[in-house]
């Protein structure tokens, strides 16, 4: 299977598990010694299987060297998710006080979109509007009124990742670690504790 590619410009990339066959993470960051001045967290769908082809359709960033670019400790989080033939929309995340370790937000980051890809897919596909809570049952199913497409399915039986280097969660605390100078579990224990409200309740900005 064809892995999408990789953020492009930044000193570090990598490759992360999604925990499913049709979404897959990327990760890109920059270097400045054991500080991470920008970073980009990107959840990539398969939107076609023959041959295939991915979309980003949710990316988290943050950019503090540039007078335009989105800094999240003066603006806070928040998580641009695209729509098949809408403008892409905008959303403001209510969360916990941000550690300054850059590394632990993009891993808190990775986690955020993995945990709420089902929520970003139906976004994308617009079976329900942005900021609105997810067609679902509190079972964890869908109301008859649901759309589950085959690819849905198919991929939900699969936990295979398209790129074979694709690291665990675990294994990018370790790379974040070791490009902050600090340890994996101070990365991991800061994620743990970071919490970010979910998409459904945010705020829509620049829809």
């Amino acid at each position: 299977m064809t892995a999408p590619s990789l953020p492009t410009g930044f000193d570090e990339t990598r490759h992360v598990q999604a925990g499913r066959a049709d979404c897959h993470v990327t990760v890109g960051f920059d270097q400045q010694g054991a500080h991470i001045p920008r970073f980009l967290v990107q959840l990539h769908y398969q939107v076609v299987t023959g041959p295939v082809q991915w979309a980003v359709i949710a990316r988290m960033d943050h950019n503090e060297t540039s007078a335009t670019g989105h800094d999240v400790y003066r603006e806070g989080l928040h998580v641009d998710v695209a729509r098949r033939s809408k403008k892409t929309v905008h959303l403001r995340l209510s969360h916990a006080p941000l550690p300054a370790n850059r590394g632990t937000v993009i891993r808190r980051c990775a986690e955020y979109l993995r945990q709420h890809a089902d929520y970003f897919i139906d976004v994308y596909e617009e079976r329900h509007h942005p900021g609105s809570a997810p067609n679902w049952q509190p079972d964890g199913g869908r109301s008859a009124r649901g759309f589950i497409s085959p690819n849905r399915v198919k991929a939900g039986m699969s936990q295979e990742s398209p790129a074979t280097d694709a690291l665990s969660l675990a294994e990018l605390s370790e790379e974040l670690a070791e490009a902050t100078d600090t340890t994996a579990e101070t990365i991991e224990d800061g994620a743990a504790e970071l919490d970010i409200e979910p998409p459904a309740d945010a705020t829509v900005v620049d829809e």
